[in-house]
């Protein structure tokens, strides 16, 4: 039987290519398998089993079928595309950049590749890299959404607060939606102790997200930096319920309860943190219960047992300082 038309090929080839939108992937691949057959190097046909095995993640199998493609069209942007964003779902980000890259060198302008490609840079902690393309994104297309993202989630991440503001009132003027957006803005104004504007965000994301542990947080630590320790405790005790372990909200809540003067709830919380593993708040705040009931040498011991493991921790030689102190007085 000598070789099948190309139109045959061509006809095999549209059809996996819908039964791929269809998300038929085992058809797809058993009609791809039939074309690649018959024409070995079709590049219609190994793109095709490339976005078939990429979109199943079945990232190494796609590779191979994208790699054939390269060797025989080296600027093939399909399979350049397709490489990057295997070993994007392969979390190997450094190896998606080349392929991207060269992709770019051809096809300019694709933002959703650019931002890929950004992100790959910020994940390796390359941000000078990172921070260009996101800006040329933002400049080639200024509503796009991941580009804003990405460009404020950088300016996030390098504590460039304007900057980081600017990128995400403008995503969020697109789409108010974004909780983990509206948290960060929150805590970028929470950071600056403007509890306004920091509340306003976190009870939006709340609106959105009634149990949004970062949110949920970022409400507490507002009301209690504007004194309203009693709606602190009842926001932070909602995160507790879901996350009974979570040793940072067993610390924070008691330290409320200590500042509340409610010494025995203060103590089972720190307890309760320290049953799980250390903790360098909780100690710090169970020397704060010896310290009020004139125990220094146990204060003085959890003081000790945070600077072991830390040393120089700045909280734990604070309280160390006022536990001799008050010693000190108590023999006079």
């Amino acid at each position: 039987m000598g070789p099948q038309p190309n139109s045959e090929v061509l006809k095999l080839s549209k059809h996996g290519k819908k039964l791929l939108k269809q998300h038929r992937y085992p058809d797809a691949e058993k009609i791809f398998g039939q074309a690649l057959a018959m024409d070995p190097e079709n590049s219609y046909i190994l793109v095709g089993l490339g976005d078939l095995y990429r979109l199943t993640n079945k990232f190494g199998k796609s590779i191979s079928f994208y790699a054939r493609l390269l060797e025989l069209d080296d600027g093939n942007v399909f399979a350049l595309r397709g490489i990057g964003d295997c070993y994007r779902g392969l979390r190997q980000p450094e190896k998606s950049i080349d392929y991207w890259k060269r992709y770019l060198e051809i096809n300019r302008g694709d933002v959703h590749v650019m931002v890929r490609l950004a992100d790959a840079y910020k994940s390796m902690d390359m941000l000078e890299e990172a921070e260009e393309l996101y800006l040329d994104s933002v400049a080639t297309q200024g509503e796009d959404r991941y580009a804003l993202m990405g460009l404020g989630n950088l300016y996030y991440k390098m504590h460039e607060d304007d900057k980081a503001l600017k990128a995400f009132q403008k995503l969020l003027s697109i789409d108010e939606h974004y909780v983990a957006v509206l948290t960060m803005v929150g805590n970028i104004y929470q950071r600056r102790s403007d509890y306004e504007n920091a509340n306003k965000h976190y009870s939006k994301a709340i609106e959105i997200e009634p149990d949004n542990s970062y949110a949920l947080y970022g409400l507490g630590n507002c009301q209690r930096g504007m004194g309203n320790v009693d709606q602190a405790i009842a926001l932070w005790g909602k995160i507790l319920q879901r996350e009974p372990e979570n040793q940072n909200i067993l610390s924070r809540l008691g330290d409320a309860f200590f500042n509340n003067d409610d010494i025995d709830t203060a103590r089972r919380h720190y307890e309760r943190s320290l049953d799980l593993g250390f903790d360098a708040y909780a100690l710090i705040g169970m020397a704060r219960v010896f310290r009020s009931e004139n125990k220094f040498v146990d204060a003085e011991a959890c003081c000790n047992r945070v600077l072991m493991e830390k040393p120089g921790f700045e909280r734990a030689i604070e309280e160390l300082s006022l536990v001799l102190i008050d010693k000190d007085n108590a023999r006079k």
